[in-house]
């Protein structure tokens, strides 16, 4: 006895017209001629004819009317067509990504992360994966999003709580204070961040939850410039025009470059980590494991600065 999928198969090849006779109309329909699609497909112009009228007792529908200077639509051609074209170019695109499947790997990423930690490492990347190549997009959304099929993977900030997908950790947010080095000179204590203008990326809790980590009262912690994303907030600060929270795994280069300074020593935890993302059935791809590895160790060594720098970790919760 045939099992209900196989039924199902059956049933729905019965209610397709032949493929080929699809190609054949859909050419022809650009074409505009017989002839012209003939000489296109390698075939002769009767076999074409033969094709447009499989296709036509198939549907019972006229598809062309034929006049001197070629073929125009019927009505019934002219729905047809967008749908046959949609249908061969997606079909086309999903077997173009499946043969270029093992030479392309396509991550997507938070842009702040993309700018001031990934980049630097992607040579090493490169190295470890000689024969893929890697193409970076970015996009700040806090949930995994895998509607098109050109992304292999992606980082992505949260709890690593999402249904259909592999997530793995990599390392916690931690939010510090950071300004220029002359207006970290006026911030002896937490408490004249009232006096400073405060920078503000999405989402909006960051300040609230750091001064309330730090014991800083009178404070208003929403006032102050908003900025759509961490680079942008963190350009401003480099210019001095506030203080903005800064990813301790972010902000290396910054620090060590003399731009920013951290005035003070409290780090907030607040629950949210980078986490890499795929989906499950993409795992056993040889470049997606290759990158797994090579990310986990990354993640190992960015951990390292935590206790080096001396910071102070303050979990806190909404």
């Amino acid at each position: 006895m045939l099992n209900t999928h196989v039924l199902e198969s059956l049933s729905f090849s019965r209610r397709l017209p032949p493929l080929h006779a699809l190609e054949v109309f859909m050419t022809a329909a650009r074409c505009g001629t017989f002839s012209r699609t003939a000489t296109e497909l390698f075939v002769t112009q009767s076999a074409i004819s033969r094709q447009i009228q499989q296709l036509e007792d198939n549907l019972g529908v006229q598809l062309f009317i034929r006049h001197k200077r070629g073929l125009r639509l019927t009505p019934e051609a002219e729905s047809l067509l967008p749908v046959v074209e949609d249908a061969f170019t997606r079909i086309a695109r999903a077997c173009g990504n499946l043969r270029n499947s093992g030479q392309v790997l396509t991550l997507r990423m938070p842009p702040t992360l993309a700018t001031r930690w990934f980049l630097p490492l992607l040579p090493s990347l490169q190295s470890a994966l000689p024969d893929v190549d890697v193409r970076l997009t970015t996009y700040d959304a806090w949930e995994p999003s895998f509607e098109s099929s050109d992304i292999d993977a992606a980082i992505v900030q949260g709890n690593g709580d999402w249904p259909d997908v592999e997530s793995i950790l990599l390392f916690p947010e931690l939010l510090t204070p950071v300004s220029s080095p002359a207006l970290a000179h006026q911030l002896a204590e937490p408490d004249i961040l009232r006096e400073k203008p405060l920078l503000h990326c999405y989402p909006l809790n960051g300040w609230r939850l750091w001064l309330d980590a730090a014991g800083v009262q009178g404070v208003h912690s929403h006032r102050g410039q908003i900025f759509d994303t961490l680079e942008l907030a963190l350009s401003a600060a480099t210019r001095g025009q506030g203080v903005a929270l800064g990813d301790v795994n972010l902000i290396q280069e910054s620090l060590r470059d003399g731009v920013l300074v951290r005035p003070f020593n409290v780090v907030l935890d607040r629950g949210i980590s980078y986490y890499l993302v795929f989906p499950k059935i993409r795992g056993q791809l040889p470049k997606i494991a290759a990158l797994t590895k090579w990310l986990e160790e990354a993640a190992r060594n960015q951990r390292t600065i935590y206790s080096s720098l001396k910071l102070v970790s303050v979990a806190a919760k909404e």
